[in-house]
């Protein structure tokens, strides 16, 4: 069978499993290709060529190769171009990692280029080796990664009534994101957000990830984290498997 063209491709390694003996699948969010599953000859072998690019939300330059009627693309090289090592030998540090990978794996589907997702995790790898707050910067991405997948609605206005919202009250938000007022009643298994919390909220929609992360109070931080969590969970239909400690 013909193999196809080399292709290249900046991109961020979500997560790795082994194959065979020597071998790994990895699942990688490319710049140019989406989201690819690739398989990694020799990648467990102590002397790897793929050395410490594997490790997840590393970002590299990849090349890889893919023949007809296969799932998995060849691994053909890699370079390291960041590695969020150096945060990410904490215990907090490695969860918030494996947050981040788990929620682009679930919410982006394969082969399918995004541009503003690949920028919005640079940016948020930026700020997590910068030593951004980790559950301010948990809620930063997971809303913006609920935004760009469309489920989360402007929340300047009632979706039921059409008025806007006043400034000082809360408001309910749907299961598939959309607000409604306290008038026009809490949706069945929505969430209510605070005046404060929709302040912050808004907030994230200008400034960038290590901007945002120093204006919520740690508590403020942790109700957000927690608020986008169970909203991540209604859209994915199940409960997440990574969990971020709410200590740092």
């Amino acid at each position: 069978m013909t193999a196809m063209a080399i292709k290249e491709s900046e991109a961020f390694v979500l997560m790795t499993y082994p194959l065979a003996e020597a071998d790994k699948i990895v699942v990688l969010f490319t710049r140019l290709y989406g989201k690819i599953r690739a398989v990694a000859r020799g990648a467990r072998r102590p002397k790897s060529r793929f050395g410490a690019c594997l490790e997840p939300l590393s970002e590299i330059l990849i090349s890889f190769y893919e023949r007809e009627s296969r799932e998995l693309v060849a691994l053909r090289r890699c370079e390291l171009f960041c590695s969020p090592f150096e945060r990410a030998a904490t215990p907090e540090g490695e969860a918030f990692l494996h947050h981040v990978a788990e929620l682009v794996d679930a919410l982006q589907p394969p082969a399918e280029p995004h541009p503003p997702v690949y920028r919005l995790i640079r940016a948020t790898r930026d700020a997590f080796l910068q030593g951004a707050s980790l559950p301010a910067l948990a809620a930063y991405f997971e809303m913006w990664m609920l935004k760009l997948g469309g489920f989360f609605s402007p929340l300047e206005a009632c979706a039921a009534c059409g008025k806007a919202f006043p400034p000082e009250a809360p408001i309910w938000i749907a299961r598939d994101g959309v607000p409604r007022c306290a008038r026009c009643g809490p949706p069945a298994g929505g969430h209510m957000i605070l005046a404060s919390l929709r302040r912050l909220l808004a907030e994230m929609l200008t400034r960038s990830p290590i901007e945002w992360s120093s204006l919520p109070t740690p508590k403020e931080a942790i109700q957000l984290h927690r608020l986008l969590t169970r909203l991540l969970r209604d859209v994915l239909e199940r409960e997440l498997k990574t969990e971020l400690s709410l200590n740092v």
